[in-house]
């Protein structure tokens, strides 16, 4: 029973998808975050149903472009990139630490948030177009994959990485978590990695690179910028790599067309 209701939680704080009403103890919380990638293979599992089987080649291009963008969003209400445009509003600013904490919480939309989404948008188009034209059932099994293992390395790492908020929503989310959940994630990310090598595994291994190479970059730019990370930076590392992940399937799929 509690495992199902931090299943319930996980699926009420990162999705859109309903779930029963309860009143959440403290307790409920702890295995909450290992539920996370769950919502991804939701998200990774639509996403492939609909570009292999809905919605197939003989349609047109930004039909199906528009398909694999609007999932994400009607899944999770856009949770994340929210906190994508709050870190670049932040980032954006040039001021000291503690302005770009409380630029963080500010509800306003800033001018570089949106110019930010606009490029973000035209990249993942473009990346999706890539994929779409020269790849096949493959990449897309692939981009499918993205979504519960970035979500996978994104709560290892909002769990191992320091809070730049003592009192913030991240830390009241991975509080109670401990090692064992810690365990539990890396185990998921094994696994959707796995899938990933049967797949395609020199593919994977690229992903696998430039998911790395931007892990270690977000950890040094938060630590440097915010003192560490927040919700918000959670769901700004979690766009960006999925961003990322994409336009590494795309490019290749030029290079082996």
């Amino acid at each position: 029973m509690k495992l199902f209701r931090s299943f319930a939680i996980a699926f009420s704080i990162y999705s859109r998808i309903p779930m029963p009403r309860f009143s959440w103890e403290e307790e409920d919380m702890r295995y909450h975050m290992v539920f996370f990638p769950w919502v991804g293979m939701v998200i990774g599992g639509l996403e492939y149903l609909l570009l292999q089987v809905v919605a197939g080649p003989e349609l047109p291009m930004l039909f199906r472009m528009a398909l694999a963008g609007v999932v994400p969003l009607l899944v999770t209400g856009g949770f994340h990139v929210d906190g994508f445009m709050d870190v670049r509003d932040a980032l954006s600013s040039y001021q000291p630490k503690e302005k770009k904490l409380e630029i963080l919480k500010d509800p306003h939309v800033g001018a570089f948030s949106v110019i930010s989404l606009l490029i973000y948008v035209l990249l993942f188009g473009g990346a999706l177009s890539l994929m779409l034209v020269y790849g096949g059932a493959g990449d897309i099994a692939l981009f499918a994959c993205l979504f519960p293992l970035c979500r996978a390395l994104s709560a290892i790492l909002a769990l191992r990485l320091k809070k730049a908020k003592p009192d913030g929503m991240l830390q009241q989310e991975t509080r109670d978590a401990g090692k064992g959940g810690i365990a539990i994630l890396v185990t998921e990310l094994l696994i959707f990695t796995g899938l990933m090598v049967w797949i395609d595994p020199v593919e994977t291994l690229v992903i696998a690179g430039v998911l790395a190479l931007f892990s270690r970059y977000y950890a040094w730019k938060m630590h440097k910028e915010f003192g560490g990370v927040t919700g918000d930076t959670a769901g700004y590392f979690l766009t960006v790599a999925e961003l990322l992940g994409l336009m590494a399937i795309g490019a290749w799929s030029v290079l082996c067309r």
